[in-house]
């Protein structure tokens, strides 16, 4: 019995040491990803973490000709969004005359910035949990609602809340289109995609200032319809979005699926940020910056954030935000360049219509004539980046030049002054809006080619979360700039009622001091250009964070399943060659 037992192991321990070799023959066989620095690609070679609460794959392939219509209707949400971000800034000075509000008018953008950062970071993970679909839809209907009562706004409380609403379904627009075209499409295929949004983005942001400027020139009792429209137009891509996107069923009831939601991070990660950056936002404008307001506001803000981040690292089941996203220098850098350039480009684009209005006194019409060059370019170069990324199947050249290109158009505006010619704007327009295009959905292919399949959504949210909490700081912090540079710039013998009309944000060209126009200019030009200053430097920081981002091959779906016949290869061999020493003694 003994010998024959022998006999028996010996015969299964040579069976394993066959099976081992042809696995590990397979495995030579499959292509291992090489990275530019010569090591193996992580992703290929080690087992993905899964995640602690069963999620379903959302992973689909559609037909190309559903794909193309699905596609059509998420861009168009991604065009109202953007659309609906850049239609009021034209119409800003006739909302404050028509409703008196002329002091805090800027908290029409700066609501809807807070609303959009502070519940920015939930959509990933509530996409995971509830479907891409239904959260999408709910995202449009918040930005339908939220505008419709804007037009109804009869003071500024009443219009800076509806805003808010708005503001909270605008940014779940822009995660949710992006999560869903990385459903479906491959990686490789996603640079094209998401590419060609950059087009939608840049047609809604220059198509918003032209319609507001179109109502409101003139007739400032139109100013309702600069927030209809959107809301027209977003209500019109509700039945292709309930037709036409596919949905899979997601795991669980409805009761399973409510208590997945990290609700303690919810409340921590909102009312964090929202006590973080209204202070920011109003402080040195609204409040001193030594009160006791808004230290305190600060002080609460910033311990919920901490118990926030505690949160999501050890009490979360499923955390909103998992802080694991941040371990890899590449990722941690890229997530730090989308905040630094979510700064820039959205004060940027709200300084460009002050400058050409307030500073060289055009219309808002010739205004948002004069922005169009950047927009446009904005789009060229999203979609030019595109096929680029595609063709190479790498992400880092497009965002060298992108960012190369961005640097250079950031430091042509400081060439801006108050005599500056026509062609200088637009060369610099140019140059900066093809910088923009090459980076804005390219460093988002770059953040998911970095990510594993399961963390895509969430590296998704928290990417736009990052870049739209640039965002919010970017408009406080050059406002706060541009206000005290032209304050401290006001010449001292400045009449008294002139000065309090600056400090106000009523004061006009040929009001009642004509002679101090030249001088109240000059001050505005002196903090607009200030702000100016401060974009070059942080842009320039993106530019050298490229030195520390992995360059990975975007991965078509021929590639993905070589990936993933290889983890299961290497899976079974290594459980194999475990068993083979076990039975040696035997032989």
């Amino acid at each position: 019995m003994t010998e024959s037992a022998s006999r028996n192991d010996c015969n299964e321990h040579h069976e394993a040491q066959t099976i081992a070799q042809e696995a590990n023959h397979e495995i030579k066989s499959v292509p291992v990803t090489i990275t530019k620095d010569g090591t193996s690609d992580t992703s290929a070679t080690k087992p993905e973490a899964k995640p602690q609460v069963e999620l379903t794959d959302q992973t689909q392939r559609l037909p190309f000709a559903r794909l193309i219509i699905v596609y059509l209707c998420l861009a168009m949400c991604f065009f109202v969004s953007f659309l609906d971000v850049n239609s009021t800034t034209t119409a800003l000075p006739a909302i404050a005359r028509s409703l008196g509000i002329s002091s805090t008018i800027t908290w029409v953008g700066t609501s809807y910035l807070l609303a959009q950062c502070a519940f920015q970071v939930l959509y990933g993970r509530l996409a995971d949990i509830f479907g891409r679909k239904p959260v999408l839809i709910g995202c449009v209907l918040s930005l339908i609602i939220g505008d419709i009562l804007c037009g109804f706004a009869k003071n500024g409380p009443w219009l800076y809340t509806c805003r808010a609403i708005g503001g909270i379904g605008g940014g779940g627009i822009s995660s949710l289109v992006q999560i869903t075209v990385s459903d479906l499409v491959s990686l490789k295929e996603r640079g094209k995609y998401q590419g060609l949004l950059s087009g939608a983005i840049g047609l809604g942001a220059g198509a918003g200032p032209f319609t507001s400027a179109a109502l409101v020139q003139g007739h400032d009792g139109r100013w309702p319809w600069a927030f209809w429209v959107p809301a027209i137009l977003a209500s019109l891509c509700i039945p292709p979005l309930v037709i036409l996107l596919p949905q899979k069923p997601v795991v669980g009831n409805w009761k399973d699926k409510v208590r997945k939601v990290d609700w303690m991070g919810l409340l921590t990660a909102v009312t964090g940020i929202l006590f973080v950056l209204i202070p920011v936002n109003s402080g040195g404008s609204v409040f001193p910056w030594h009160s006791s307001l808004v230290i305190a506001l600060l002080t609460v803000g910033s311990v919920l954030t901490v118990s926030f981040c505690f949160v999501e690292w050890k009490l979360a089941r499923l955390p909103m935000m998992p802080l694991r996203l941040y371990s890899s220098l590449s990722r941690s850098t890229l997530f730090a360049q989308n905040f630094l350039f979510g700064f820039v480009w959205q004060a940027d684009l709200y300084f460009l219509p002050i400058y050409y209005q307030d500073v060289r006194g055009f219309a808002p019409l010739k205004s948002a004539y004069l922005t169009l060059p950047l927009l446009l370019a904005q789009s060229l170069g999203g979609v030019l980046s595109a096929p680029a990324m595609t063709f190479t199947a790498r992400y880092m050249p497009v965002l060298w030049l992108g960012f190369v290109l961005w640097t250079i158009g950031a430091g042509l505006k400081l060439l801006f002054s108050r005599t500056t010619g026509i062609g200088v704007y637009v060369v610099a327009a140019l140059v900066e809006g093809a910088g923009v295009g090459f980076v804005f959905q390219p460093s988002l292919v770059a953040l998911q080619a970095l990510s594993t399949r399961p963390d895509v959504a969430v590296t998704t949210s928290t990417r736009n979360w990052v870049r739209a909490l640039g965002s919010a700081v970017g408009v406080a912090v050059s406002t706060a700039i541009q206000y005290s540079v032209t304050i401290s710039s006001l010449p001292a013998d400045l009449p008294t009622d002139v000065s309090s009309a600056v400090k106000a944000g009523t004061w006009m060209v040929d009001g009642p001091a004509p002679a101090w126009d030249n001088a109240v200019l000059d001050a505005k030009m002196k903090g607009i250009n200030r702000v100016f200053i401060t974009f070059l430097p942080l842009i320039g920081l993106c530019l050298l964070g490229c030195f520390w981002i992995r360059d990975i091959p975007l991965r078509g779906d021929d590639d993905e399943d070589k990936q993933t016949n290889q983890k299961r290869l290497i899976s079974r061999y290594s459980k194999l060659t475990e068993m083979m020493p076990r039975k040696a003694g035997a032989c």
